[in-house]
């Protein structure tokens, strides 16, 4: 079995004249860089037959090998550009969800040039222009509107049905050649979350695409020699599923089966594909991890279906929790000869700005700068941003219809608003550590700064396993409040919180550490109101925002204190 990294990788550090420290990975970035079509092209001549996505399909799985999806690919692209008069840089939208018939949408706009924008299901849910719909459309400007089969968006947005697409292409006999492709030009338009206003665009050139991949495959060899087989339900209008782990699989050769969202009356059936299809490679949000984690503790048959392929579990670093990280290093211990890596990135970076230059050791890794790639670590007000430059960034925003600046510093670095620190590991190799949000952050009335980040990290260690997560509050006010989300094993003991809350405001008692009061959520974060991000995670400000009274309530002497009164 080949190596799972590259070895003997090291932080280079280098002093510049001004005196500013940035930092590099000591593995360089591969000369050559082919298109993302180039690689599939490869592939669909190497091995035609090849499974490339499978998809669930009634009580069976379909399939679709690489010749097949380029085959497909380029006669669909004939049809966009003779029947709907697309050309190249014109943008298709569309809200199929991950699928056979999305993946050869996708591939159709590489190959005549067209911007391919993948809209988030929920605002248009209703299939209708509206204010939760117009930022999307008036940044994306599509000329072309694609939604699922029975989608309200087809009458009420005039969008063309993808299976009507998928059959009526399947009659073109001469697809032709493809659009002649740069680095620079649009591949696809992404949009943040909007968690702190209204959506950005973010525009993703093709060569943001391969600077990613090579330098992901430079890094971590494994994924070059093992072709990735994953199993895989992120959602495509998002940078982790819709870029980043489809064109990996692409990119390397491999397969990507498309699974529902986990949850408990899926968890079942994905544990069965894993089994059958024997993944080398799994990438995981929390969320997806307690869940599979809950299904394969006690189970050894289950968990060595798993893991017989199993090369390595990959998370995004900043989000993960101290106990869920107890669990996995405990079940990586038990089951199977896999490690554990983490990343960290950014819509505005092709996803991915740093990855693991060796197995974890603890939570909180965001490990080393992808090759090509620059990082600073800047002072703001007392914390250390993360900064980036490099070929995986992206050109602008798209914001209200124009294109709009990136927040670079005087040296072009790309502010990601994160902070982070360096760390040594056993050993002795430096990595960068998630340091929190800064946006995040705030003042008490005092004006003394609370850093909410690590405090709502030393909180989740200090009440694991009993807390989920934590929302923290008190901007401008005396103290600190906070809302709970208990565990399974937190709701059967809900005074052991209190306990453990009082333990950490013992130990941590000045006023921007110690929780005054506190109360336990009742109701889930809702998705649907922006309170949970796609990796199953909350977000903060938006959950604030929506549950202000609640927050008032507990200032005002609501709730129990810390010891349980």
């Amino acid at each position: 079995m080949g190596q799972l990294v590259a070895p003997g990788q090291k932080l280079v550090e280098e002093q510049l004249a001004d005196g500013r420290r940035v930092y590099r990975s000591s593995i360089p970035l591969p000369g050559e860089l082919p298109d993302i079509l180039e690689r599939l092209a490869k592939w669909a001549k190497d091995q035609p037959d090849k499974v490339l996505l499978s998809e669930p399909r009634e009580d069976t799985r379909r399939s679709i090998s690489y010749d097949e999806a380029l085959v497909r690919a380029r006669a669909m692209r004939v049809l966009l550009a003779s029947r709907y008069g697309l050309r190249k840089g014109d943008c298709v939208a569309t809200l199929a969800p991950a699928g056979i018939d999305a993946l050869v949408l996708k591939l159709a706009c590489l190959c005549g040039g067209f911007v391919h924008a993948a809209l988030p299901h929920f605002p248009f849910r209703d299939g209708v222009e509206n204010e939760a719909t117009r930022s999307f459309l008036e940044n994306a400007k599509p000329r072309l509107i694609v939604a699922p089969s029975g989608h309200p968006a087809i009458q009420g947005m005039n969008a063309v049905s993808l299976d009507d697409l998928a059959r009526d292409s399947t009659d073109v006999t001469a697809p032709g050649a493809d659009e002649p492709a740069s680095p620079d030009d649009w591949a696809a338009i992404f949009f943040t979350s909007g968690s702190t206003g209204a959506p950005k665009g973010v525009p993703i050139t093709r060569g943001m695409i391969s600077s990613n991949q090579a330098a992901i495959a430079a890094m971590w060899p494994f994924v070059a020699e093992t072709p990735p087989v994953l199993v895989d339900w992120l959602p495509w209008h998002h940078v982790f599923g819709g870029l980043d782990n489809l064109f990996k699989v692409i990119w390397n050769g491999g397969a990507m089966h498309v699974d529902a969202a986990p949850g408990p009356s899926t968890i079942e059936a994905t544990a069965r594909l894993m089994a059958e299809v024997g993944p080398t490679m799994h990438i995981a949000v929390p969320l997806g991890l307690k869940l599979l984690l809950d299904r394969l503790e006690n189970d050894d048959a289950a968990a060595g279906a798993l893991t017989r392929k199993l090369r390595a579990i990959f998370f995004a670093g900043a989000g993960i929790d101290v106990e869920l990280w107890r669990r996995l290093a405990a079940f990586r211990d038990s089951h199977g000869d896999f490690q554990i890596l983490s990343g960290y990135g950014a819509t505005e970076a092709a996803s991915t700005i740093t990855l693991s230059p060796a197995p974890l050791e603890r939570p909180g890794e965001l490990g080393h700068p992808l090759p090509g790639h620059s990082v600073a670590l800047v002072d703001v007000d007392g914390r250390s941003e993360l900064r980036v430059s490099g070929p995986n960034i992206a050109p602008c925003y798209l914001i209200e219809g124009r294109k709009v600046e990136l927040p670079m510093d005087d040296h072009g670095f790309y502010r990601t608003g994160d902070a982070a620190l360096l760390r040594q590991r056993s050993d002795g190799v430096a990595v960068f550590g998630f340091d929190g949000r800064l946006a995040e952050d705030f003042k008490l009335s005092s004006g003394v700064k609370v850093r909410t980040g690590p405090l709502r990290a030393g909180l989740l260690a200090q009440c694991a396993p009993l807390a989920d997560d934590i929302v923290i509050s008190g901007e401008n006010r005396d103290r600190l409040v906070a809302l709970v989300f208990p565990s399974a094993t937190g709701k059967a003991c809900p005074n052991e919180i209190g306990a453990r809350i009082a333990g950490w405001n013992a130990a941590n008692p000045s006023g921007s550490t110690a929780i005054a009061r506190f109360d336990l959520a009742t109701a889930p974060a809702d998705r649907g109101k922006g309170e949970l991000s796609d990796k199953g995670q909350i977000v903060q400000s938006r959950y604030l925002r929506n549950h202000a009274e609640l927050f008032e309530a507990l200032q005002a002497g609501g709730g129990q204190t810390p010891l349980g009164g």
